[in-house]
């Protein structure tokens, strides 16, 4: 079940570290030390013009299971995700939901209420996250006074948008094993390239997510673990061997990633 949606509550939680993988800080709102700062919206910004904002952005500390926003919904805020991993999800013709995309560390939702434009989506934290909440009418403002903001909204989106269309492209031609190696190479690569990583979908949704069925998932899971190309344990894989996943996967997709 989803927790609740009021993101105004903060939740306390133990950070635990993954082998070799740095344990992200604690973080707060200010801008100024903030250790994604460079990937986010106000990385473009002169240091004159973030010192000048008075921080005006929420740090919010979620749960796992926390409905962040709702697609169709007033858009009200854009949220950049500092830590742990949220699923994006649109509701399908037939009711079910279907996964577009998993964000991670530096990743930017909600940013579509510039446009006038409702969520186009559903954002559902996976993990405990830390995020950013940036009211609209800030943003808005901030706009309007500095064309860098524009310039750093537009590249976000369009390496996003080529991002997704990359990935659909090289898993719409391939096998099913094609497709989950790419994906556990693609989702290494998004997580700082470090040898273990969360990844917070049960078989079903790693299956929705690549157009494959549970019981594929599953088989190639188990026989992978067989021959010791990958681990889990608490909902942490762990990658042994690389170049094996790589032969899987069958292409040099992740040079463009």
């Amino acid at each position: 079940m989803l927790g609740g949606e009021d993101p105004a509550i903060p939740h306390r939680r133990r950070r635990h570290a993954l082998p070799g993988r740095p344990v992200a800080p604690r973080m707060d709102n200010d801008c100024r030390r903030c250790p994604v700062r460079g990937v986010s919206l106000f990385g473009d910004l002169p240091d004159e013009v973030v010192f000048s904002l008075n921080n005006p952005a929420e740090h919010l500390d979620l749960p796992s299971g926390h409905v962040l926003y709702r697609e169709g919904a007033t858009a009200t805020a854009a949220f950049t995700l500092k830590d742990g991993v949220i699923k994006l999800t649109r509701t399908a013709v037939n009711g079910r939901d279907q996964i577009l995309r998993l964000l991670t560390r530096g990743d930017v939702m909600g940013a579509e209420g510039l446009m006038g434009l409702a969520y186009n989506h559903t954002a559902t934290t996976l993990t405990p996250v830390q995020i950013c909440r940036l009211p609209l009418p800030v943003l808005k403002q901030l706009q309007a006074e500095h064309a860098t903001l524009n310039h750093a909204l537009l590249a976000r989106w369009a390496l996003a948008l080529q991002q997704v269309e990359n990935l659909a492209l090289e898993l719409g031609t391939k096998k099913a094993s094609e497709r989950l190696a790419t994906f556990l190479l693609y989702w290494r690569a998004k997580n700082g390239h470090y040898p273990s990583m969360p990844l917070p979908l049960s078989r079903t949704e790693t299956g929705e997510l690549l157009g494959l069925t549970v019981e594929t998932v599953s088989r190639f899971f188990a026989d992978w673990k067989r021959r010791g190309y990958l681990s889990e344990k608490a909902g942490i894989i762990h990658l042994h061997n690389l170049e094996a996943l790589e032969n899987l996967s069958g292409s040099e997709f992740l040079s463009r990633i």
